[in-house]
């Protein structure tokens, strides 16, 4: 018989095996009207009591614990590809409990190769709702596990703010862009049947989504007659970024609404017009699924298997059972703008300009007015502003006032 390369595996039936389900899913993410994300992630029967079992199709099993003298069978189906695009194919039945080749079967020349699977998407949302209130993941049916995470705040120190002068030094930093993240968590689930008390293998407890928004890029900030800047994260004690406007805010070279209409300005005369801009940041969410199943732990113990089968210690003895115990397992991955149906265009950032969304605009933007040295604590002059990623600024004649406040 010719020496066969298992380079493709496929269980075509299982006998007498009944699998534990997975703690993970495809996700399903859609976008709400309230501005939220919601994500989620399910498991176990459609009755909701989270005692998933099934049969499911499998690559070659290791071996598995069994009763003494017990026999599984897998029967299975190995490809080898040949010159011209084709395949050999021979059909194998395997013992699960050791692990051994019990019989080939036919062996078939020429026949096409299968095509590999294609992988799951990696996320465990079967609803994923992303708005600018942030973001929610719901694990769906069965077992039902649900997280919600916010668009953290992001800040840009400013001076002089609201108002500066034509060519005056006009500083702009960079504040931060703290990380955020959610949890939703599941105490106990009996996909083994049993209990918190009494665990029967396969049972899960501590069942915990988490997730997290991270920062994807600096700070964007587009002004008008300035440009865009792309400012890194300086905290707030770093350098701020030097420039100044070359023209007042007057509507004849762009300036919008009067201060009078935007909430936050009263400092400022309400008949002054503004320059308005926008600033936002990327972020990309990633998900982590954790949880303990309680495991049958093997070993090796003196002798053969109830086969005569011997697979461990140097061939003086065999794996069996010697305790069980619970097991930590934990997944996770990076949720992508295309998981989430219906997300808003104004959320949607493309970072490599390919035409393909991959990452989130955060636009929780808040203003933070600094004093003549950087800083933000001075109480003199702390203020703060938040307006949904806009930027409101007046610029002055050069002869007029500052504007800075008590002065």
């Amino acid at each position: 018989m010719r020496k066969i390369t298992l380079l493709f595996l496929f269980v075509l039936l299982i006998t007498t095996v009944v699998l534990p389900v997975e703690a993970q899913s495809n996700p399903n993410c859609v976008f709400n009207p309230d501005g939220t994300i919601t994500c989620t992630v399910s498991g176990g029967n459609d009755d909701g009591n989270g005692n998933g079992n099934g049969n499911e199709e499998l690559p070659l099993p290791d071996p598995i614990s069994c009763a003494p003298s017990e026999v599984r069978t897998a029967h299975l189906q190995v490809y080898e590809p040949e010159a011209g695009g084709t395949c050999t194919m021979i059909a194998t039945i395997i013992d699960q409990c050791s692990g051994e080749v019990m019989e080939a079967g036919d062996i078939e020349y020429g026949v096409a190769c299968p095509a590999a699977a294609a992988p799951p998407a990696n996320q465990p949302c079967q609803i994923l709702i992303v708005n600018a209130g942030g973001v929610s993941c719901d694990t769906g049916s069965g077992w039902s596990l649900k997280a919600r995470v916010g668009f953290p705040e992001n800040y840009l120190d400013v001076r002089p703010y609201p108002a500066t002068l034509v060519r005056w030094p006009t500083a702009i930093r960079n504040g931060g862009q703290p990380e955020s993240s959610g949890s939703g968590r599941v105490g106990y689930i009996a996909n083994g049947g049993g209990s918190s008390g009494n665990p029967v293998v396969g049972d899960w407890r501590n069942l915990t989504l988490t997730l997290t928004l991270r920062p994807a890029g600096p700070l964007e900030v587009d002004l008008p007659r300035i440009g865009k800047l792309s400012l890194s994260n300086q905290g707030a004690t770093g350098n701020p970024q030097i420039f100044q406007w070359e023209v007042p805010s007057h509507p004849a070279v762009g300036a919008g609404p009067l201060t009078g209409s935007v909430a936050g300005l009263e400092e400022l005369p309400a008949d002054m017009p503004l320059f308005v801009g926008h600033g936002h940041s990327a972020y990309k969410l990633f998900w982590n699924l954790s949880y303990d199943e309680y495991e049958a732990i093997k070993g090796c113990v003196p002798g053969p298997n109830g086969n005569g089968v011997y697979n461990c210690g140097g061939g003086t003895g065999h794996k069996d059972i010697v305790g069980y115990d619970w097991k930590h397992h934990s997944n996770g991955g990076e949720i992508p703008p295309s998981a989430v149906a219906n997300l808003p265009a104004s959320l949607k950032a493309d970072l490599n300009s390919d035409g393909t969304p991959d990452a989130y605009w955060d636009n929780n933007l808040t203003l933070q007015r600094m004093d003549e040295s950087g800083s933000i604590s001075n109480p003199q002059y702390q203020h703060s502003w938040n307006w949904g990623g806009t930027i409101y600024w007046a610029v002055r004649e050069g002869q007029g006032q500052i504007g800075w406040p008590d002065k």
